[in-house]
């Protein structure tokens, strides 16, 4: 019985884990042909490199874009589109991993 227990325990503990977006697949698949594999690039010699946004900026932006407020097309349209707000909270999370200060912003 207590394995029973113990088992149905950390099934609930870990099942969130499991269950969250993964930010780094998500931005391997539909970000890191433009932005760079390290969030580093100007996307379509416009955009800033991603890893010098803040997580807030990095949110909102992916937010905007997906939601029309910030009109996109073609590639960038279609990647931003398909985001979920739990995709948007990871990848977010993902992109700020890849900052050289993100050891800073993680005590924040």
């Amino acid at each position: 019985m207590k394995r029973l227990l113990l088992g149905a325990l950390l099934y609930a503990i870990c099942w969130p884990l499991m269950a969250a977006p993964d930010g780094a697949q998500k931005y391997s698949q539909g970000c890191a042909d433009c932005h760079g594999r390290k969030a580093d690039r100007l996307a379509f010699g416009k955009a800033p490199p991603l890893i010098s946004l803040s997580r807030e900026q990095l949110v909102s932006a992916l937010t905007d874009r997906r939601d029309g407020k910030i009109p996109t097309s073609g590639a960038e349209q279609r990647a931003k589109q398909a985001l979920s707000d739990e995709d948007i909270q990871g990848l977010a999370d993902y992109i700020r991993s890849l900052a050289p200060a993100a050891a800073g912003d993680a005590a924040r």
